[in-house]
């Protein structure tokens, strides 16, 4: 029979029917085979317009993206033969698939620790082992961000087009990851002390279901949303995307490379505020290349955090004390902390949105030095919370101060070229 279905749309019919019988409760090895059987060939984007056909005729986007999994099960055959697109660096779908790479190789990692608790006895203490899992997990959340992206500048594309559907499918599916994903973290967190036989049942039926919603996603994104995405939006379209990118920040991979069209920019798509332009302030203005290296210069580490606990901006100081990257952008501040220390990071968050307290101080020896570190609660002039500014100095010299300095004297000797 599969001769006779020589055409896109007879495929789309022949999955259309076998879909619904999945739907109507038929088993899935069957319905597998039946399609397997009835169709010799199948691409992305029939499976993307059998879906927006099956919502047009009435199947609930929730009915469908209840049964998504159990779709691309059934599709695997034919999806596997689609390749993952390519594009040069800097494109947001270079980006996209980079930030996959990394999400599978970071289940990779979890899934080998997991493997290590086979080999301890059932009574072992498995807390240690746990805390890594636990702290991979974290990065895992950075997903939101790479969601986020896809979710707010890529389906708004495909609503102009007149086809929500599926996104709205893959939406439902990524609040499903991102809930398994905070359940399995918050678990963890209310754990002292594991065996590891509880370890292995933890990690059994809550750790390893949320590692494959994640490796599902990075699936069907490849395989389907990004190649059919690919074909629907211009040059143009994608510029935009990758203008406002940066907002959402990145996920556990930041692009190195800035991105053009082929076709040109068009002046309006351009960046918004040119670096000779100034950037005005209640009292004074800076030029935006002269904040830059402002920012740059200061002696303390900067990082901010809006009021939603969202890092928002670090300063880029040559001497930082603790590296940041730029793909903690966008993350939750929880999820930048090791598991051990996130109750204290919650605390000070909580007391400063309640207007208990304002600042909170905390100083270390690290690596032979002594380091200031502190909260302080960013308020506007009605008081309001809108964010916390961490700022890290190394303080080693300034303790060590005594007397006075009247006389110009400089800490440093003199640089061999002077720059006029």
């Amino acid at each position: 029979m599969s001769e006779l279905i020589n055409n896109r749309q007879k495929r789309i019919e022949t999955m259309k029917a076998l879909i619904r019988q999945l739907h109507s409760g038929v088993a899935e090895a069957q319905v597998k085979h039946q399609l397997e059987t009835l169709l010799d060939e199948a691409d992305y984007s029939d499976v993307f317009l059998m879906e927006v056909q099956l919502i047009q005729e009435g199947i609930p986007a929730e009915s469908i993206q209840e049964l998504c999994d159990t779709h691309t099960r059934v599709l695997k055959k034919h999806l596997d033969l689609q390749e993952t697109p390519e594009t040069i660096p800097g494109h947001p779908i270079h980006t996209f698939v980079q930030e996959n790479r990394e999400l599978t190789k970071t289940t990779a990692q979890i899934r080998l620790l997991i493997g290590k608790l086979k080999e301890l006895p059932d009574d072992a203490e498995a807390a240690p082992l746990m805390r890594e899992v636990q702290s991979l997990l974290n990065n895992l959340m950075d997903v939101d961000k790479h969601y986020r992206r896809k979710e707010n500048l890529l389906f708004p594309y495909f609503e102009k087009k007149n086809l929500p559907g599926p996104p709205l499918v893959m939406w439902g599916k990524d609040d499903e990851v991102r809930e398994a994903l905070k359940l399995t973290i918050e678990g963890l967190q209310r754990v002292a002390r594991i065996d590891a036989a509880e370890a292995r049942a933890y990690c059994l039926f809550t750790v390893i279901p949320a590692l494959d919603a994640v490796e599902d996603m990075v699936y069907k994104e490849e395989k389907i949303l990004f190649p059919t995405a690919l074909n629907l939006l211009t040059e143009q379209d994608w510029y935009e995307i990758y203008l406002q990118s940066e907002e959402y920040g990145y996920c556990l991979y930041v692009p190195q490379f800035e991105w053009v069209p082929e076709g040109g920019v068009h002046r309006e798509l351009r960046q918004p505020l040119a670096s000779n332009e100034r950037i005005q302030m209640p009292t004074g203005s800076f030029g935006l290349g002269e904040l830059i290296h402002v920012l740059r210069s200061l002696p303390f580490d900067l990082t901010f955090v809006d009021k939603e606990d969202t890092v928002r901006y670090f300063s880029p100081g040559e001497k930082r004390i603790f590296e940041r990257s730029r793909a903690i952008l966008g993350r939750k501040v929880q999820y930048c902390h090791p598991p051990k220390s996130v109750h204290i990071v919650n605390q000070i968050l909580q007391d400063f949105k309640s207007g208990q307290q304002d600042c909170a101080r905390f100083w270390i020896n690290l690596h032979g030095k002594m380091v200031l570190i502190a909260y302080y609660a960013v308020r506007d002039e009605q008081g309001r919370y809108l964010g916390t500014l961490e700022v890290t100095q190394d303080i080693t010299e300034l303790r060590q101060l005594d007397g006075e300095r009247r006389l110009l004297m400089y800490d440093a000797t003199p640089k061999a070229d002077t720059v006029n």
